[in-house]
């Protein structure tokens, strides 16, 4: 009886081995594969519920799937510039980083800069004269201080110093 046993053992072992080996090498052939995936190979499980890749529109209605205690707000920059317009024509149109110092004069009533505009033409300037974007505050001997004025959307001017030489250092 016991040798029965053994026999029948011995030919079940002989029938199941072919089908062990062919196991043994699909599983050598899928490891790569699995390794590539990010999985480790063993007691990989392939996640019962597929993503279809399909995102959520919302439309005008909050997400429910996004916890609003966790998103970031956006800070909006509500204080921007204000638009200006055309500017119109002569020394008045030519924003301060057009205009370009050609020369100072002394006369009885002052100084004068020699400035030119963006239309290229030469103008005779006097402290307190304005130009698109600013006015001309101070006459030096060779050098211009103009004040450059932005208007927000607040309300709020911002001014900004620009000193415009004859000769650059």
């Amino acid at each position: 009886m016991c040798g029965l046993s053994r026999s029948i053992g011995a030919v079940v072992f002989l029938l199941l081995l072919p089908a062990y080996v062919v196991h043994l090498s699909m599983a050598q052939e899928m490891k790569p594969a699995a390794r590539s995936a990010g999985t480790t190979g063993i007691g990989a499980v392939e996640a019962p519920i597929k993503v279809s890749g399909v995102p959520y529109k919302s439309g005008n209605r909050r997400d429910p799937f996004l916890n609003p205690l966790v998103q970031k707000k956006e800070v909006k920059d509500v204080d921007e510039e204000l638009s200006r317009g055309l500017p119109p024509p002569g020394i008045s149109g030519t924003y301060i980083a057009q205009a370009v110092l050609q020369g100072t004069s002394i006369r009885d009533s002052g100084r004068v800069a020699i400035v030119r505009g963006a239309d290229t033409r030469a103008y005779f300037l006097k402290e307190g004269d304005r130009l698109f974007d600013g006015y001309l505050k101070t006459i030096g001997s060779d050098s211009i201080t103009l004040v450059r004025e932005t208007k927000m959307k607040s309300g709020k001017t911002l001014t900004q110093e620009v000193i415009k030489r004859l000769r650059t250092p």
